[in-house]
């Protein structure tokens, strides 16, 4: 059973953080994690670094490789404050 709890991510930082956590506990060094996705081990360095702009579909094959469940929920808070939240051309 993982040591991990329940956490709510902020930045991209703590993402790195938990996947780093993660893989070390599951055995798994930089190069081994970056043969099961298909990519180089910079990659896997630069996302577990908290790299902003990693590739969202890598993100979530990372998560599913690790067995990382993650979610989204509302907070019930305007995403760009009152009414700006409509796009305008």
């Amino acid at each position: 059973m993982s040591a991990m709890k329940d956490t709510t991510l902020r930045t991209a930082e703590q993402l790195g953080m938990r996947v780093r956590l993660k893989r070390k506990e599951k055995g798994l060094s930089q190069t081994a994690l970056a043969e099961l996705l298909g990519v180089e081990r910079k990659w896997v360095l630069r996302l577990e670094a908290g790299n902003p702009k990693a590739e969202l579909g890598l993100v979530l094959k990372a998560l599913k490789a690790l067995d990382i469940q993650a979610s989204l929920s509302d907070q019930g808070r305007p995403a760009f404050g009152d009414d700006q939240s409509r796009v305008s051309t």
